[in-house]
């Protein structure tokens, strides 16, 4: 608790520095909620702190390789030497995960520890009074609902993981796990109860009235699987509320790359109902860039952030250069060679196009600050002194017919192996934009796609259709749209192209695994995974956190 205040205490001094010129000393080491609260920046900085830890829940690690990397669309191959990491890349993307995964026990603790976090400052707030602050009881029932919210969406992630989890509003006591129909109910119950003392207009980051209706339409379109009781009409009402603008006014992005730029510029995008911002050299959104570009990537991208060379979109083709057989990934192919999103991601003079590095990599081009060069970036592993173009094969490729041989497996790639992903661009340094960048939680699109999703579970394809084609219009050039428009070919709109369309719309926004799932197809086969022999659904309770409280029991089946 003393940790937390410590760090408060640091984050107040951050935010009112301007107005501070008392220098005496704080022994902060003794600073409780008793004394931390002296002014409303204490406060405000108080508030703030969970959604600073909900942007790491979601986008820096764990929680992230848990929904990606078990499905079908990403892996994190061994390329040579590097990338093995105790096998537990293989033993994710092979659904052969143990109860002493440390991946699956972040899954676990991060978002308890938002939880924590919640708790405390909701109990903080309910005690202040807060026109003594200079503030209203109207912002004391915002922050209190915010934080609410903000616990709810945690526990999504629980519920979704694990199922059976102890439900913590106090930080008092130790309790057991509820059901899941139970934690159901309490995220429903806050997210209805916090709704309409949210803003239907927000500050930057923080929640308003359509997040949490998004939240809960959400909840409802995933109920069937996490508690056996469909709730595809309450989703899809929800969803179409959020729409109609019931909660707040957005409207889809008519830029396919405008969802993705929020903080670049001073445009923002209309579809986006909860972001995460970011700033360079404050709170950077770096750990997709790390995991996803290969240490050379800094010359081509225009940086100086060289990457792990980890993260790649699964292989759609063999090491003879065939198209899988497999219904589930290959997602780079899945893509329409119509649509724009399949472009080669290069800088442009006026921003950026394409969300994907594929084929031999150039020289950022610095005299004229956009573009490359007619220089070739080379390999320095595998392809040391070669040229570095990446394919859509996971292989020894390097090494002829005696690599080859040694098959494609997310134990045999190299330096050069898949296709990245960059629909979060990495724009160059020299401009003042590498990784400022937003973060979307939340956006306008997934309203439709559930709306969409349970017209086609109610038999009405025309209307899942229409929901579909009225995002994906902007994908593609005027010339090409009537190829690709979902209402002009209602027949190609069948169960598993919903799936793919799920997947490419959503691809590396952490919603792959709870799809698959929904869709009972999380165990069936794709790239180097054979069908699954038992029900892999639900990860396992973790063991330290099974020793860590003696009141939890192992519920996962098969554990």
């Amino acid at each position: 608790m003393k940790k937390i205040y410590k760090l408060l205490a640091l984050l107040s001094l951050i935010v009112s520095v301007n107005s501070c010129t008392d220098l005496t000393e704080i022994p902060y080491d003794t600073i409780t909620a008793d004394n931390y609260y002296q002014d409303k920046d204490a406060i405000i900085a108080a508030l703030v702190r969970p959604f600073e830890h909900g942007h790491w829940c979601g986008w820096d690690g764990d929680r992230w390789l848990l929904q990606e990397l078990t499905a079908d669309n990403f892996a994190w191959p061994q390329k040579g030497r590097h990338g093995y990491d105790g096998g537990q890349w293989i033993r994710l993307h092979g659904h052969a995960w143990t109860v002493e995964e440390g991946v699956v026990n972040g899954g676990w603790v991060g978002p308890y520890q938002g939880i924590v976090q919640c708790n405390t400052f909701i109990a903080d707030f309910e005690k202040l009074d807060y026109p003594s602050f200079g503030l209203t009881d109207a912002d004391k029932a915002d922050h209190i609902g915010q934080l609410r919210t903000l616990r709810a969406w945690y526990y999504l992630f629980l519920i979704d993981f694990f199922r059976n989890v102890p439900i913590s509003t106090d930080n008092t006591t130790i309790v057991g796990q509820s059901t899941p129909q139970e934690v159901f109910a309490f995220i429903e119950k806050e997210l209805k109860e916090s709704l309409p003392g949210l803003p239907k207009v927000a500050k930057d980051g923080r929640l308003n009235q359509s997040a949490a209706a998004s939240l809960l339409a959400r909840l409802y379109l995933n109920s069937e699987v996490w508690t056996g009781q469909n709730r595809y009409a309450d989703a899809k009402k929800t969803a179409q509320d959020v729409i109609n603008g019931v909660y707040g006014t957005f409207s889809l992005d008519p830029d396919y790359r405008g969802p993705f730029a929020d903080g670049l510029t001073d445009r923002r995008s209309p579809e986006n109902i909860w972001v995460f911002p970011h700033k360079r050299n404050i709170y950077e959104f770096g750990w997709m860039y790390n995991a996803m570009m290969h240490y050379q990537a800094r010359y081509s991208l225009g940086n100086t952030w060289g990457g792990w060379n980890g993260i790649v979109l699964t292989p759609s083709r063999d090491l003879e250069g065939n198209l899988y057989p497999y219904k589930l990934g290959k997602p780079y192919e899945k893509f329409s060679n119509d649509d724009f999103r399949k472009q080669p991601f290069r800088t442009t003079a006026t921003g950026y196009e394409g969300f994907f590095l594929i084929g031999q990599q150039y020289a950022y081009d610095a005299a004229t600050g956009y573009g490359f060069t007619d220089e070739k970036i080379l390999g320095t592993e595998e392809w040391n002194g070669k040229p570095l173009s990446y394919v859509d094969q996971v292989g020894r490729i390097s090494e002829g017919a005696t690599g080859i041989a040694k098959g494609s497996h997310v134990a045999t790639g190299e330096e050069n192996s898949g296709v990245r992903l960059l629909k979060f661009p990495w724009l160059p340094e020299s401009k003042g934009l590498f990784q400022n960048n937003w973060v979307a939680e939340i956006r306008l699109t997934e309203m439709y796609y559930i709306v969409a999703e349970c017209m086609f579970r109610e038999g009405d394809v025309t209307g899942a259709a229409q929901m579909f084609d009225a995002v994906r219009k902007r994908n593609f050039p005027a010339g090409k749209w009537a190829a690709n428009s979902y209402v002009q070919n209602v027949s190609k709109l069948t169960e598993d192209e919903v799936v793919d369309e799920l997947g490419r719309e959503f691809l590396g926004e952490r919603h792959r695994r709870t799809d698959l799932v929904r869709w009972k197809r999380f165990g069936n086969e794709w790239w180097d995974k054979p069908a699954d022999s038992k029900d892999n659904t639900v990860f396992p309770i973790p063991s330290r956190a099974l020793n860590s409280n003696k009141l939890l029991e192992q519920t996962t089946p098969g554990f």
